[in-house]
Protein backbone atom coordinates (compact mmCIF):
# COMPACT_ATOMS: atom_id res chain seq x y z
CA UNK A 1 0.00 0.00 0.00
CA UNK A 2 2.84 2.52 1.21
CA UNK A 3 4.49 1.57 -2.25
CA UNK A 4 1.78 2.00 -4.22
CA UNK A 5 1.14 5.86 -2.64
CA UNK A 6 4.65 6.90 -2.98
CA UNK A 7 5.01 5.40 -6.71
CA UNK A 8 1.82 7.31 -7.61
CA UNK A 9 2.61 10.27 -6.16
CA UNK A 10 6.88 10.56 -6.93
CA UNK A 11 6.99 8.17 -9.70
CA UNK A 12 10.24 6.61 -8.51
CA UNK A 13 11.66 10.28 -7.39
CA UNK A 14 11.74 8.82 -3.78
CA UNK A 15 13.66 6.94 -1.84
CA UNK A 16 12.38 4.46 1.01
CA UNK A 17 14.59 3.22 3.18
CA UNK A 18 13.02 0.16 5.45
CA UNK A 19 14.91 -0.62 8.52
CA UNK A 20 14.10 -3.84 10.55
CA UNK A 21 14.05 -2.02 14.24
CA UNK A 22 14.97 -6.29 15.82
CA UNK A 23 17.72 -6.40 13.17
CA UNK A 24 18.95 -3.26 13.51
CA UNK A 25 18.03 -1.95 16.83
CA UNK A 26 21.02 0.59 16.70
CA UNK A 27 19.61 2.27 13.38
CA UNK A 28 16.30 2.54 14.70
CA UNK A 29 17.82 4.65 17.74
CA UNK A 30 19.63 6.90 15.14
CA UNK A 31 17.20 7.63 13.19
CA UNK A 32 14.64 8.47 16.17
CA UNK A 33 12.06 5.19 15.46
CA UNK A 34 10.71 4.64 18.72
CA UNK A 35 7.23 2.71 17.43
CA UNK A 36 6.44 0.90 14.59
CA UNK A 37 5.44 1.24 11.63
CA UNK A 38 7.34 4.74 11.27
CA UNK A 39 7.18 6.61 8.30
CA UNK A 40 10.03 9.66 8.00
CA UNK A 41 9.79 12.51 5.72
CA UNK A 42 13.47 13.78 5.59
CA UNK A 43 14.14 15.82 2.39
CA UNK A 44 12.64 19.09 2.24
CA UNK A 45 12.46 19.82 5.68
CA UNK A 46 11.37 19.86 8.40
CA UNK A 47 11.17 16.29 9.12
CA UNK A 48 7.59 14.74 9.59
CA UNK A 49 6.68 11.52 10.93
CA UNK A 50 4.41 9.34 10.80
CA UNK A 51 3.76 6.27 13.51
CA UNK A 52 0.78 3.74 12.45
CA UNK A 53 -1.49 3.28 10.11
CA UNK A 54 0.12 4.21 6.42
CA UNK A 55 -2.63 2.71 4.03
CA UNK A 56 -4.68 5.82 3.89
CA UNK A 57 -2.96 8.27 1.06
CA UNK A 58 -4.59 11.56 1.90
CA UNK A 59 -3.37 11.13 5.38
CA UNK A 60 -0.03 9.95 4.58
CA UNK A 61 0.07 13.06 2.35
CA UNK A 62 -1.24 15.45 4.86
CA UNK A 63 0.76 13.50 7.68
CA UNK A 64 3.99 14.46 5.64
CA UNK A 65 3.07 18.08 4.64
CA UNK A 66 2.90 16.92 1.10
CA UNK A 67 -0.88 17.72 0.23
CA UNK A 68 -0.61 21.51 0.86
CA UNK A 69 -0.70 22.85 -2.43
CA UNK A 70 -4.00 19.70 -3.37
CA UNK A 71 -5.51 21.24 -0.21
CA UNK A 72 -4.93 25.09 -1.10
CA UNK A 73 -5.94 24.54 -4.86
CA UNK A 74 -3.46 26.04 -7.50
CA UNK A 75 -4.45 29.95 -8.52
Amino acid sequence: MLNDILEKEFQGVYTLKVIDVLKNPQLAEEDKILATPTLAKVLPPPVRKIIGDLSDREKVLIGLDLLYEELIGND
